[in-house]
């Protein structure tokens, strides 16, 4: 469990599984992230899919050198969900993935802190260095709550971003990085 005064963020178990997938593709949040008419080029995961991308291993906490899920909670309830995986073409870097329960958890700093409080962890726990996040450039409100936790946006073309961190969910993929001193 990591946590400070305000957030806390524990290990989802594969008992959270099936809320993580619906407060992803089915909240007032969805909208912002996936789907169209805003996201044609990014459509709502099936369940089918979700398990393909989100192995056991992010639940069970059996691979987590690779990656792990956890609940984000705040004033005594879940209100989102956050992740790590290695990414395969850099294993010194870190991707997150991040998404609230809804628009009434977003907007409080919640997940901008629970960001840090992971990067803080693996930093670490794993010695990791390189963390990024690739969301859409239409995502605003997710590029400046990733900016909160200390995130950069990296300019890249879109043909160094592929070959650096393989193809994004998005057209307008973005990648922000943060760097942190080696332990």
């Amino acid at each position: 469990m990591i946590r400070n005064d305000r957030v806390t963020i524990r290990p989802a178990t594969l008992a959270d599984r099936r809320a993580v997938y619906e407060w992803m593709v089915h909240s007032d949040v969805s909208a912002s992230m996936m789907g169209p008419p805003r996201f044609p080029d990014a459509p709502i995961p099936t369940w089918e899919q979700f398990c393909a991308d989100y192995v056991p291993y992010y639940f069970e906490g059996t691979n987590e050198r690779f990656g792990r899920s956890f609940l984000i909670e705040a004033a005594g309830k879940d209100v989102g969900h956050i992740s790590y995986s290695r990414v395969e073409s850099a294993p010194d870097c870190i991707e997150l993935d991040i998404w609230m329960r809804s628009h009434a958890d977003c907007g409080r700093g919640v997940g901008s802190t629970a960001i840090d409080l992971l990067c803080e962890r693996l930093h670490a726990d794993l010695g990791a260095t390189r963390f990024i996040m690739r969301p859409s450039a239409r995502n605003i409100r997710a590029i400046r709550a990733y900016r909160r936790a200390g995130f950069e946006v990296w300019p890249m073309t879109p043909q160094d971003r592929d070959a650096a961190f393989g193809p994004g969910d998005y057209d307008d993929t973005v990648v922000l990085h943060r760097i942190m001193p080696a332990s």
